[in-house]
This record gives C-alpha cells, structure tokens and sequence, in this order.
C-alpha cells in the first residue's frame, strides 16, 4: 500500500489492543531528545503480512529506494513495530528498505486481576505494590503473549528472522521488479541475539550486521544463569535503603555494573528500575524464560522461587539447539553499554566476543563499549546520567556499509573498543 509519509508518528499502523501497541513499543526504546534522523517526509510503500497464526511482520519500501534491504530484529516479546523509531526512520530516510517482525508472538503482556487470570500458571504475578515495596499478595498479573495461548519455541524466533529476510526479499522482488542488490540485519536485545544467529546460520541471506544489547545464548551462560543471583541480593540491597553495601558488592561481583543513584524521586536506583518498578525487567524475565525453556523448573510463582531458579538440564539442552557459536560467516559489529543491568556486557558480550575468537572468525567481528550505555535508551531519561545508545548504532551501521561495499574488513576487527561518542567508531 502506498502512503505519503512512511515515518513513525506518520505511517498509518495496525490499530491497537490488549497487550499489542505498535506505537508505545517503539516510544518505549527511545530516550527524549534524541535527533530525529528523518525530518523530511519519506513517501513509499508500506505492507503488513504474516507467516502464520499470530504472526506478523511489514515491509516498507521508499519511493527513492537505494537498492538495499534491512531487516531488524524484534526485542523482548515487541511488536513488528517496535524499531520504528530507533532504527526504522533512520534507514528509511537512507533510501533502504525495512522488514521486522512480531517473532510470531501475538501480543506482549496484558494486565488482568489475578482472580481472573485464564492460565495462572502461565501469568507473571507482579510482585510489588505501586510504591515498589513487595505486595502481601499478587492481586494482578501479566498474561504473556509468549506463554498464552500457547508457549512458544524461543529457537524458532530465531529462525524467524531468516524467514522473514526470504519473505521481505519476495514482496521487494514482486513490487520492485528486482531483489535488494545487499542485504544487513540489526537488532537490540534479543533481536540482537537473532542477527548473531542469521550471521551464523544463514550467510546466504545477509551481508553484513549490528546487535546492540546482544542475549548471549549458550547452555551454560544466558538470561537464567546471571539473573537469579541479582534477583537473590536485591531484597537485601534494598533492605538498607539500597544502600547495603555487602548486597551491592555481592552483585557487582556476580557480573553487574555498579548501581547507579537518581535525581528524580521515582528513579532513585537503576538497580531497583530493573527490579521492581514496570515493567520489572530482571524478576519477568526469569520468570519468562523458565517457563518458556525449562519444563522442570516447578512452580515460579513467588520472588523467592524465582531467585532461587537455576537450570535444569533439560532446559541446557533446550537452549543448545539454539545456542551462538561465534562461528560468524558475515562481518557483524557488536554495540553494548557498560550500565546495561538486564543484559550485562560480562554475561553477554563478552563471551560472545570469546566465542568468536574460539570460531576463528575474529576478522568477522568487532565490539563497542559504550560509557554509561544502558540496556534500552529509555533509561537516559531518568536522571542517571546514561548516555543513549541508538546514535552509536547509526554510526556503526554507517561504518559497516562502508566496509561491506568496499569488500574491505571492518576497522578494528577482532577487538573490543570503550567509546564515549559516536565519533569514536571509526
């Protein structure tokens, strides 16, 4: 369908219902202020399609296509959406085409009275009051979309991204009279982890990435062995007005970045942002995560349990079927933030960097640092001093093209760089 502004805020999208929000997902990963790379309107085609029940997944072309196509990875359990405006003008103002997708994920998260819940095993039970103490007892629930109706496979989100690569590649080919000319992927979170796995997986398909805030999958380093421990000291770091230092000395030593203290007198912890403020990050995923890999890990149903997960072995051998093997066949540069609490570079960069290395693919890659870079740029708005993350990604993305069209390899291959400006990715 042709529309005369393909920009976020401009683009007519899907209307909204419980749990799915195409607009609020993308303002949710941007901070304020940031430049908006597109200030011209962008007229093209933009088309919503599926792949199957539940799923979803939209095309955008712009009348002055450059040739190319960039498909993004989905973070979280978002919408198609959901890089519109981290990602999505950016490329589109460029001349490049733009995929994403749902991961077949139907909706996100819906609020119910836990009394009412459909599938109270299924449904996260929100642990703390609105002023972010622990609730007596969980009077409402999330219902997620990736457990309810049915819990989905995390390998084939995974896969998803190929798919919808071949699928965007086939409308593009129908509508354009020919396939994109190249071909790159980028993703935030677990959409980054979805871009490593094209790169190992699916060479044919791509020519070049970005994952920023990267989930690391490997059966004996992921989301559920370094969350627990976080999850156990925070009661006690709170105890003392998140204060306690053995507490915090506890987490940082379990892989954490050192907690950071608020102007604003609702963000007064970054550590207690991911924790118990919505839509409580490291505690959901937990919860999510196990029940979605793990069919031994027994009843989830209260922080303590939750704190105390470990992995069984059936849920190892679940994430080995998808894990990353560094064994990258497309050249890919790696953007991670130093304060980023739910994702932290220790447990995630850092052994995917190890990984590459062991691969022999370290020509292939190289990893950015950035100074006070949080998980979702969102962060930066609450008085931590954060710096976003999405103009280094811009950046790195503009220094990848040059390399892939030139057939040269990425500046800095087979290292890992700290930056403090977009400026220092050369």
């Amino acid at each position: 369908m042709h529309v005369p502004d393909l920009r976020f805020g401009h683009a007519p999208l899907p209307a909204a219902a419980p749990g799915y929000d195409p607009a609020g997902d993308a303002l949710a990963l941007i901070a304020r202020g940031t430049p908006w790379p597109a200030p011209q309107p962008i007229p093209g085609d933009q088309d919503f399609d599926s792949l199957g029940a539940g799923h979803r997944f939209v095309v955008r072309v712009p009348a002055a296509w450059n040739g190319d196509l960039v498909v993004c990875g989905t973070p979280a359990t978002r919408s198609e959406c959901a890089n519109d405006a981290t990602l999505g003008d950016f490329l589109l103002a460029r001349g490049y085409a733009f995929a994403a997708s749902n991961k077949g994920i139907p909706y996100n998260a819906v609020l119910e009275p836990a009394q009412y819940a459909s599938d109270p095993a299924a449904s996260y039970p929100i642990p703390f009051d609105d002023d972010g103490s622990v609730a007596a007892g969980s009077e409402a629930v999330l219902r997620l979309g990736a457990l309810t109706p049915q819990a989905l496979d995390v390998a084939a989100w995974h896969v998803d991204l190929a798919n919808v690569t071949r699928a965007a590649k086939d409308r593009i080919r129908s509508g354009q009279g020919r396939e994109p000319r190249r071909t790159y992927a980028l993703g935030l979170s677990i959409g980054g982890g979805q871009v490593r796995y094209l790169l190992e997986r699916f060479p044919e398909l791509i020519d070049g990435g970005i994952e920023w805030a990267s989930v690391f999958w490997d059966p004996d380093q992921n989301l559920l062995t370094s969350l627990p421990p976080f999850l156990r000291n925070m009661p006690a770091y709170r105890a003392v007005d998140r204060h306690d230092a053995a507490a915090h000395a506890a987490i940082v030593a379990a892989g954490f970045p050192p907690d950071r203290r608020g102007t604003m007198s609702d963000h007064r912890s970054l550590w207690d942002d991911h924790y118990a403020s919505p839509p409580f990050y490291t505690d959901l995923t937990v919860f999510a995560f196990a029940k979605l890999l793990d069919p031994l890990a027994g009843s989830l149903d209260s922080l303590e349990r939750r704190a105390a997960y470990r992995p069984s072995h059936a849920a190892r051998a679940r994430i080995a079927t998808f894990a990353h093997t560094g064994a990258l066949e497309r050249p890919l540069i790696g953007i991670a933030g130093d304060a980023d609490v739910l994702v932290p570079p220790q447990h995630h960069a850092a052994p995917y960097f190890d990984a590459v290395c062991r691969a022999g693919r370290a020509q292939n890659y190289c990893q950015y640092v950035v100074t006070g870079g949080p998980h979702v740029d969102a962060y930066a708005n609450f008085g931590y001093g954060l710096v976003p993350q999405v103009p280094f990604v811009w950046r790195a993305f503009e220094r990848l093209v040059i390399a892939v069209e030139a057939h040269e390899p990425l500046p800095g291959a087979g290292t890992v760089r700290s930056v403090h400006t977009p400026l220092d990715i050369v």
